[in-house]
Parts: C-alpha cells; structure tokens; sequence
C-alpha cells in the first residue's frame, strides 16, 4: 500500500540493508524504489542477473564503477548514468581503491522487498 502523504527522509535515516539505504521504499509507492548504495574498494556488486519486469538505473555520485551488460564494460564515474532495461544481463564492481556510491531506482518498485528477503 502506497502512502498517502507525503514523504520525508532526512540524511542518512533511510531504510538501511547491509550496503543498501532506501529513501523510497514499495511502502511509499508501487511505482519505484529509489536508495543510495555504497560499495567498498575492490568489491564486486552482485551476481550477473536480469530484471524481467523493472528498469534499473544508476546515477554515479563519488568513485568509480564498471559497468557490465550482456558482455560490455563501461567505466563509470561521477555524473554518469546507467539505464539497464527489462531482460538486460548486467553487474557492477569497484575495481578501484576508493568508495563508491550511486543512487539506484527500480522501476516499478519490490527492489526493496526482494532484498529483506535474501
């Protein structure tokens, strides 16, 4: 069920799982889940995988990722968008020696739901 006010998160009091803070969660809206997801030095993001049904994006806001989808590597640093549509393989590492955070959107929203449950 989606709110039916308005929705305030302050600095840093999102929803946290392990690397994960979600400012807009499946209980704000049906429509998106929107968090900053913070990735240490010389650590991979997760398994390569496909959305079947959701839009992921990524916005790039200090450090440096590389991108992977269905077999190319884009490096991306801060100010770079990534758009991975429905049925696009894809992944992400930080293969550098600083941190990395992005803000992430799942379009429509249960991003957040999934991961409570793993």
């Amino acid at each position: 069920m989606a709110a039916e006010r308005f929705v305030v998160v302050q600095a840093g009091e999102g929803h946290h799982v392990g690397n994960v803070e979600f400012l807009a969660r499946s209980a704000d809206t049906p429509r998106f889940n929107l968090a900053i997801i913070t990735i240490q030095p010389r650590r991979h993001g997760p398994p390569s995988h496909r959305h079947t049904a959701e839009d992921d994006a990524f916005y790039m806001l200090d450090g440096e990722l590389v991108f992977t989808a269905d077999d190319e590597e884009v490096v991306a640093g801060p100010g770079t968008f990534v758009l991975v549509p429905p049925g696009v393989e894809h992944t992400f590492e930080n293969r550098t020696d600083a941190v990395a955070r992005f803000v992430n959107v799942h379009a429509p929203a249960g991003f957040d739901i999934r991961l409570e449950e793993d």
